[in-house]
């Protein structure tokens, strides 16, 4: 079966695609044989959250894939990849969707955005443009991280708990022994191919699936610490990712007459020569020491907003709405026409003229109707995407703001 382009392109840059050696993994059976007893009531419960989740029809979702290598001779390497998947239409089986993805390898930078409809993915990849066929489970699968919650078994456990946040969300900490996770990790989230090097093993891990209060699958964030030998050096790695969902069959992706017209000069992939396609990133996308740091930079290189030279971003769109950006104040606003709605990442606090809205406590003062209570939270949520377009996340912007 044929590869995706976009996973061969994001395997282009991996070191380990290629340059592998061959080792066994450990079964799942000896890992079931050393699991520890669990709390029955707690893993009904999760099992339960798994079996009655929600299948929204539509979601605008955030992906987070990185891999720290440190090598016995104290060098370093890193891999970075970002993506966000807007998408409708998924009960029907007629989704119009639209993705992107950045990905960071030794150096070279890699920008991906595509539109998605019909069973056909119209694809630029650093300014090559390109079509291919594809169901939308492929595309999903393209991201390179997994963007479905797993069930693990019990007797594969070493520790499970279970945890609500401040907004009725329901967080699962899994913790499996090391020979589960080795089978879990090679066959759900590595797109390295580690497995495949002599020595490995896993020497840590965490996943945490996190359901909301109306029954959907909002979270997974999964941490492996991996340890193998590549040409008789030493290699610890750090892998991190995360997938997460917000407007839950409250979002909409539709394709503009425009977009389409340009879409019709699109070549097959097959008819690329992907070795001509640069890796060369034409702005600096590049970490900088801050979450804000790193905003404020992607902010102008990937999303084309204005830096007015005092503290402030601006983005127009639609001749009548607009996003400003305060980083002095830490504040989002939301322009439509002439009125204006804010949020507060430092207080986690939104407002629009007299009604303000605590998102801590969930209280709102006497003034606010229901439509602009749900308007502000609409502009919290309209943060949070313009965080993940850059590859971040609302919770680091307001960990340094406090």
């Amino acid at each position: 079966m044929k590869k995706q382009m976009i996973a061969l392109l994001a395997c282009a840059l991996l070191t380990g695609c290629s340059q592998t050696t061959a080792a066994a993994t450990a079964s799942a059976t000896a890992a079931a044989a050393s699991a520890q007893p669990l709390d029955a009531d707690t893993y009904t419960a999760y099992t339960n959250a798994i079996a009655n989740k929600k299948n929204p029809d539509s979601y605008s979702a955030a992906v987070n894939s990185t891999y720290k290598m440190a090598y016995s001779d104290d060098s370093k390497e890193l891999f970075v990849m970002d993506g966000t998947l807007e998408a409708s239409g998924i009960t029907a089986n007629n989704v119009t969707a639209h993705s992107t993805q950045h990905i960071s390898s030794k150096g070279t930078e890699s920008n991906l955005s595509g539109w998605y409809y019909s069973g056909r993915l119209y694809n630029t990849y650093n300014n090559v443009n390109y079509y291919e066929d594809m169901s939308f489970s492929d595309l999903k699968s393209s991201l390179l991280v997994p963007m479905d919650v797993f069930q693990i078994q019990q007797n594969t456990i070493s520790s499970l708990q279970a945890e609500q946040d401040s907004t009725g969300n329901t967080i699962y900490t899994i913790s499996l022994n090391a020979d589960t996770a080795a089978s879990l990790f090679t066959s759900r989230y590595d797109s390295y191919g580690f497995s495949k090097y002599d020595g490995y093993q896993i020497t840590s891990n965490t996943i945490k699936d996190t359901f909301d209060a109306n029954g959907y699958f909002v979270k997974e964030e999964a941490d492996f610490a991996i340890s193998v030998t590549y040409n008789s050096q030493a290699i610890n790695i750090d892998y991190s990712s995360y997938v997460a969902y917000l407007k839950m069959d409250g979002t909409t992706v539709t394709v503009s007459d425009d977009d389409k017209n340009s879409q019709a000069s699109y070549v097959n992939y097959q008819d690329i020569d992907t070795s001509k396609i640069t890796t060369e990133s034409l702005i600096d996308d590049s970490e900088e020491s801050t979450t804000e740091g790193t905003f404020k930079k992607r902010l102008v290189g990937r999303l084309g907003y204005t830096d007015n030279g005092d503290g402030t971003y601006k983005d127009t769109f639609n001749d009548s709405e607009s996003y400003t950006i305060d980083f002095n104040n830490k504040t989002f606003l939301y322009t439509n026409h002439t009125i204006a709605y804010s949020y507060s990442w430092k207080g986690d606090v939104g407002s629009m003229g007299a009604c303000t809205l605590n998102f801590n406590t969930n209280a709102s003062t006497k003034d606010c109707e229901d439509t602009t209570l749900s308007t502000i939270k609409d502009v919290k949520t309209y943060l949070q995407m313009e965080l993940y377009y850059c590859g971040l996340s609302l919770d680091d912007l307001q960990a340094e703001a406090k």
